[in-house]
């Protein structure tokens, strides 16, 4: 580690890409007690290296040039998006005139479940990994948002391409926290607070960091999801659309299910960049947990993952993993060696102040 020319460390270290090691410690809770390492507090841990999912990738397809048998399309996802916002139609008819209690509980349990997995399948659209078009897999991502009340499809698929496209490049990666958040996210109430405004900070952080112009699939999801929305109002009741907007607010936020969203980056353990979550919750999450897979090769759709960390469980079986998303939750909230300064970049800012 040495300082740079604003002071902040960086680290000449090559990230771990494979931990050739047979610890099981790996899959339990031993990885968040691999938090306390120098690192920056202020800034994010700097990294010069070279994105390890394509280093990975290349030793992959190297070595074992059969797992391209798991690319392409899976019309699965399809069959599930429509069943799922069916059901969630159900699911607003049955619980909207509940008491207020109920009406919360249940928006909790059964509607932040089902918009969590319509997100996952929105995600794995806005990949093209469903349909062969490109047309059919937006139109899809804009059915799956019908269950749940709010237009983002579109938008999160143009912004989550940066993702993958600029990990960890500060200003070109929307899923990296902003400098106002490394600034004032501190202490387990303001981190607890983020968690719990975590669909803000996603909608609105690409769009205010690098705003994009909209284009004609963007106004098609926006107006369509409003129309479904006023039909939701006009035949079932405000409250109807009330549910299904909590039910998308609870699916990624204080939800077991949307930890997800901080255990896939952030740097629980020194050097490693992105972590799987293995355990039952992926049946729910529709292997949302197979994150390091999807990274190295995000043209393989959510449901043959588990193939490929299969068939190829030298470089996935041993890396440090996540087992349980309530313990990740609260690890990020309660570790004051956790919080938005634990990303890792890979160049140093073009201008920082303290």
């Amino acid at each position: 580690m040495k300082k740079n020319q604003f002071g902040l460390l960086e680290d000449l270290t090559e990230p771990g890409l494979i931990k050739k090691s047979n610890d099981v410690s790996w899959k339990n809770e031993e990885i968040y007690k691999q938090t306390n390492f120098e690192k920056n507090t202020t800034y994010f841990h700097i990294m010069g290296h070279e994105e390890s999912h394509a280093v990975r990738r290349r030793e992959i397809l190297k070595k074992h040039p059969e797992i391209q048998v798991l690319f392409g399309n899976d019309i699965n996802s399809a069959w599930l998006g429509i069943t799922f916002v069916l059901v969630q139609f159900s699911f607003i008819s049955l619980f909207n005139q509940l008491s207020l209690f109920w009406f919360v509980i249940t928006a909790y349990v059964f509607g932040a479940t089902l918009s969590h997995a319509l997100h996952v399948l929105v995600h794995d659209f806005t990949h093209f990994t469903c349909f062969e078009s490109i047309a059919l897999n937006k139109l899809m991502a804009i059915w799956a948002n019908f269950g749940q009340g709010v237009p983002s499809a579109i938008t999160f698929g143009r912004y989550h391409a940066d993702h993958h496209t600029f990990l960890n490049l500060e200003t070109l990666d929307p899923d990296l926290p902003s400098r106002l958040e490394l600034k004032y996210i501190k202490g387990p109430i303001l981190k607890f607070l983020f968690v719990a405004c975590l669909p803000f900070f996603y909608a609105l952080r690409p769009v205010i960091i690098r705003p994009l112009k909209p284009n004609a699939y963007e106004v098609i999801n926006v107006v369509s999801v409003f129309f479904v929305d006023y039909l939701i109002v006009n035949y079932i009741g405000i409250q109807g659309l009330l549910w299904l907007l909590l039910s998308t607010y609870f699916g990624l936020s204080v939800h077991p299910f949307a930890v997800h969203l901080i255990a896939e980056h952030y740097e629980f353990v020194n050097r490693m960049e992105t972590y799987d979550y293995i355990g039952w919750a992926n049946f729910f999450v529709l292997n949302i947990g197979y994150h390091t897979e999807h990274h190295d090769f995000p043209m393989i759709p959510w449901t043959r993952l588990p193939l490929l960390r299969k068939m190829v469980p030298e470089y996935y079986e041993n890396l440090p993993c996540h087992t349980n998303y309530v313990h990740t939750l609260l690890a990020y909230i309660f570790d004051g060696y956790m919080g938005p300064f634990s990303r890792i970049v890979r160049s140093s800012p073009v201008y920082f102040k303290k």
